[in-house]
């Protein structure tokens, strides 16, 4: 059986585990076994003496109920009551039988033959004596109000002479009878003290079992411990310090620190099994580490050089990627750092050259001293690369220098020199060839950059053209790859963006300026001509639009692009055309105001004079013809003036005379003169102050304000009040204008000092005017340093509001 389980470490493991199981498992079922049977009884026990205090209890209330109920019939003589008393008196008989079968402890033999006794005693007796009293009182044999006690003995059988019985049941002393009853009760708690106290035994028995099974329990498991601590302890240590031992050999075996073979392990299992294995293969490893030695070095030999070629590629080709780039000039410290570190020099240098002329050197480990000096110490050989145009080298001291020359390979002059310097050993003839080609891959370098620059500048130069124009350029190539407009396109729809702009380049499009077609006001029209244009390819003269609600109108048109012999794109240019729209427009209205508004009174004039040359007219017909012509004259000749008036204020060419006076006579004087002209409207003034001195061209000021008041009266065709406020704020004059006429739309307000602008409504289509007077108004205003501005409600009124500055106390 040994020999069997020394074989395997698994049988040895698994016996362990199943001698542990078996243990614990015969313990535990005897534990439980044990604890199980012990509280069943005690349970039991409980349960049988939690029985018999409930039947004491109950017989003791079916008793007492019982006694009630006989009372009850002895005082009423009620003989439905006796069917209570009987089935009382049978389930006292069948509880009292109950304990004489179930008898078990002495108390319980004790109870029974009290309980017999009494309910013998008083079932015979007494209850009989009872009835038949009852029966006398019904049958009038006896009158009494209440029960006598000779009366109830003499209905009494005889009771024979016991002197041991407990229970005395003499009709002639009711002393007797109750001491009877108290003995009774007496019997009743004793018993069910009696039964208290087994009950609490068996309770205590209870708890003491349950203590007993918590200290099998603990003595089951001090028995699995003795066994883990006494057998399986012992083989894990011996098995686990094995394995730790072949572990720690196997550890020193790999750092290379074993030296002789590990000793196997006399045991036929599978550790013995792998001591063997692990012998055999350290005794094969130590002998094959021998024999890697002897070759390490030369392995080592080569990696070394290997290395140090690995790193001298990857300095070429670092070298060879920083001459292929773009920015290769800015990398030129770096290019003759490398080529210092290839060639294992000490320093070296590049030397740029124009014609005869060095234009720039830029060195590598060099005091300032020595670059200082560089060109003399090695102008032999650099007359001599020069003239040879190849590496030439030469020996000075310890010391050994080469100088390169850069060829142009187009022109084959020397844009360039690399002059590199090390110690001891001389630059051999494959290092002059290597020299040689990064010569001709530094020359293409500085030639790509030449040509880089060159076409920077081509962009920089054609971008400044293009943004210097006044026209906004839009450039699209056929195949997208660029999308360009102009910086004065930006200006024209007055939108900035976040791209560079240190150089003035042309700019990408990206989706904010994409965006900027939603603020045409024709965007269906731009959207199909931008179609037409850039998809289809249709070029020519454009279209006119307006941006932002007609706030600056806009004509393009486009070309295509060709170059390099093929067409590439198409260029969309946009000009601001506001100006000339805004001039088209006035000279429209100019025509249309001075075509309507001199008609009338040409027409007049015409008229009337033609009747007085074709007609024999009375003198006072002629004078009334001649008043008539007079007038429209009048008023020819007012438009002319505004007119005029406007252009030289427009102009600076208008002359005003300055002096000073009340505008409150001014206002007062015009008040009257206007309220003349119209007996519908009443026009009132109110101010704060007696006197308001200012400094103006009266005249003008006049004209101002009796534009103002003939327009209020001229917009409130119904009448009504006009009202004119003065008063001083701060250190100007302020004049306010309110009528209740018709009012100004809110769409008219920006436009409404405007030249020529009048409001397009049937309610002002019907008033005649120049649409000269309140631009008139804010010329003079302006000239005065002041300011017009106007609220109004349309239906409501309007109010005009002319601000102008106080004289100076010291004018």
């Amino acid at each position: 059986m040994n020999k069997w389980l020394n074989k395997k470490i698994s049988r040895q493991i698994m016996f362990a585990f199943y001698l542990i199981l078996l243990v614990l498992s015969t313990t535990s079922i005897a534990a439980y076994f044990y604890t199980n049977h012990q509280v069943a009884n005690a349970e039991s026990r409980i349960d049988d003496i939690s029985t018999r205090e409930d039947r004491a209890t109950k017989l003791w209330d079916t008793w007492q109920s019982l006694q009630y109920e006989v009372r009850g019939y002895v005082v009423f003589g009620d003989d439905a009551v006796m069917d209570v008393i009987e089935s009382k008196q049978a389930s006292l008989e069948r509880q009292t039988k109950w304990f004489e079968q179930n008898r078990i402890y002495e108390a319980d033999q004790i109870y029974a033959t009290d309980i017999r006794s009494l309910y013998t005693s008083y079932t015979k007796f007494v209850m009989p004596s009872l009835i038949r009293y009852v029966q006398a009182k019904q049958s009038g044999a006896i009158d009494e109000t209440f029960l006598e006690m000779p009366s109830l003995k003499a209905m009494m059988p005889d009771i024979p002479s016991d002197p041991d019985r407990k229970f005395k049941m003499d009709a002639s002393d009711s002393e007797t009878m109750r001491t009877s009853v108290n003995t009774m009760e007496s019997v009743f708690t004793s018993y069910r003290n009696s039964l208290n106290a087994k009950e609490a035994t068996a309770k205590d028995q209870l708890v003491q079992q349950t203590k007993y099974a918590g200290w099998i329990w603990l003595i089951n498991l001090a028995v699995l411990f003795l066994v883990v601590l006494l057998l399986v302890r012992p083989f894990i240590e011996r098995t686990t310090r094995q394995i730790q031992l072949l572990s720690k050999e196997s550890k020193l075996l790999a750092q290379g620190q074993h030296t002789a073979p590990l000793i196997p392990i006399e045991r036929s299992d599978e550790i013995g099994e792998l001591s063997k294995s692990f012998h055999q293969m350290a005794s094969a490893l130590i002998d094959n580490k021998h024999r890697l030695m002897s070759t390490n070095d030369n392995l080592e030999q080569a990696l070394k050089v290997t290395l140090r070629n690995e790193a001298l590629l990857k300095i070429r080709n670092q070298l060879t990627e920083t001459l292929a780039s773009r920015d290769s000039v800015t990398a030129y410290p770096a290019v003759i750092e490398k080529m210092v570190e290839i060639t294992g020099s000490t320093h070296g240098s590049l030397i740029f050259k124009e014609g005869t002329t060095v234009t720039n050197i830029i060195s590598h480990a060099m005091t300032d001293q020595e670059q200082d000096t560089l060109i003399a110490t090695i102008e032999p050989l650099i007359r001599q690369a020069r003239r040879d145009k190849i590496p030439h080298t030469a020996q000075n001291a310890e010391r050994a220098l080469a100088v390169t020359p850069v060829l142009d390979p187009s022109t084959d002059e020397i844009i360039a020199y690399i002059y590199l310097m090390r110690l001891d050993m001389a630059f051999n003839k494959q290092e002059q060839e290597e020299l040689a080609t990064f010569s001709r891959q530094l020359a293409l370098s500085l030639l790509r950059m030449r040509t880089f620059d060159e076409i920077d500048r081509e962009r920089e130069k054609t971008s400044r053209l293009l943004n210097s124009i006044r026209e906004s350029v839009v450039y699209i190539e056929l195949d997208g790859s660029n999308q360009l407009i102009n910086r004065p396109l930006l200006d024209l729809f007055n939108h900035s963006i976040e791209q560079d702009s240190e150089v003035d380049w042309l700019l990408d499009i990206d989706e904010s300026i994409v965006n900027l077609k939603y603020r045409v006001d024709q965007l269906p029209e731009f959207e199909r001509y931008l179609h037409q244009t850039f998809i289809e390819h249709e070029i020519g003269e454009g279209i006119l639009f307006s941006i932002d609600q007609e706030k600056r109108f806009i004509k393009t048109y486009s070309e295509k692009i060709h170059y390099g012999g093929q067409f590439r794109g198409i260029m969309l240019v946009m000009r601001d055309v506001t100006n000339e729209v805004e001039i088209d427009r006035l000279k429209n209205e100019l025509v249309s105001t001075i075509s309507h508004e001199l008609r009338t009174p040409l027409s007049s004039i015409y008229g009337f004079t033609e009747l007085m040359i074709e007609r024999e007219l009375s003198p006072k017909r002629q004078k009334t013809y001649l008043e008539a012509v007079h007038s429209e004259t009048k008023r020819l000749s007012l438009l002319i003036n505004d007119f005029l008036d406007l252009q030289r204020m427009e102009a600076d060419r208008q002359e005003y005379e300055f002096e000073s006076f009340d505008l409150i006579e001014l206002i007062e004087d015009l008040k009257q003169f206007h309220g003349l002209s119209s007996t519908t409207h009443v026009i009132t003034v109110s101010h704060d102050v007696t006197h308001l001195l200012i400094e103006g061209d009266a005249k003008k000021i006049r004209q101002l304000f009796g534009n103002l008041i003939n327009n209020a009266i001229k917009y409130s065709p119904a009448g009504g009040a006009i009202d004119i406020e003065l008063a001083v704020r701060d250190t100007q004059a302020s004049v306010a204008i309110r009528d209740h006429g018709i009012g100004i739309p809110t769409s008219a307000m920006g436009e409404l000092f405007q030249k020529f602008y009048r409001v397009d409504n049937s309610d002002t289509r019907k008033i005649g005017g120049t649409g000269l007077g309140l631009s008139i108004c804010r010329e003079i205003a302006r000239a005065h340093d002041g300011e017009i501005h106007v609220e109004s409600i349309e239906g409501e009124g309007s109010t005009f509001t002319v601000d102008l500055p106080l004289r100076h106390p010291n004018a």
